[in-house]
């Protein structure tokens, strides 16, 4: 009998030591244009991050949304720096980076930038990022074009970015 009870003990210790989240990142699907293949990840094996990955099937471009867990209340203008420091250390003949918004959504902080880079090998790519602090965690989006985009294509996924946000299921009105 005392096998069962140490064994029961264990799965309801177990159970409360895990982390139930009431955020949720709210991403609409599909994605805009093209055919996107969707791959999930936990990069360099870290337990608390989480990224969904879609690649574009006809070309290099991806699109990318990060889940750093237990991150609250992050200073997005320190995101910001470190993703442009190590896009200054990659892109030796052009980098540039310019905020396009800073405001409150759903009565999350979020910070909207575009960066591009040009490096000496004739790598390109322009980088929509999106990125919520949230109460549990932060949140980033990124869609990455290996060549210079159209200006439509340009407004059609800065359109797609704004509804991107971070719901609360406590909430009163929840996680639609």
């Amino acid at each position: 009998m005392k096998p069962f009870y140490l064994c029961f003990f264990l799965l309801l210790l177990s159970g409360c030591s895990t982390t139930y989240y009431q955020e949720r990142l709210q991403q609409p699907m599909p994605l805009p244009e093209g055919e996107w293949t969707m791959t999930r990840l936990h990069p360099n094996d870290l337990d608390l991050v989480t990224e969904m990955r879609w690649q574009d099937k006809n070309s290099q471009d991806l699109v990318q949304s990060f889940v750093f867990e237990q991150q609250p209340n992050v200073n997005l203008q320190d995101t910001k720096r470190i993703d442009d420091e190590q896009g200054q250390l990659n892109c030796d003949l052009l980098f540039d980076s310019q905020i396009l918004s800073q405001t409150q959504q759903q009565g999350y902080p979020q910070l909207t930038w575009v960066s591009e880079c040009k490096s000496k090998t004739g790598q390109y790519s322009k980088v929509l990022h999106k990125a919520i602090a949230g109460k549990e965690s932060l949140y980033v989006f990124n869609r990455i074009w290996r060549t210079q985009p159209l200006q439509t294509e340009w407004d059609l996924w800065l359109a797609y970015s704004n509804r991107i946000y971070v719901c609360d299921q406590r909430a009163a009105a929840g996680c639609q």
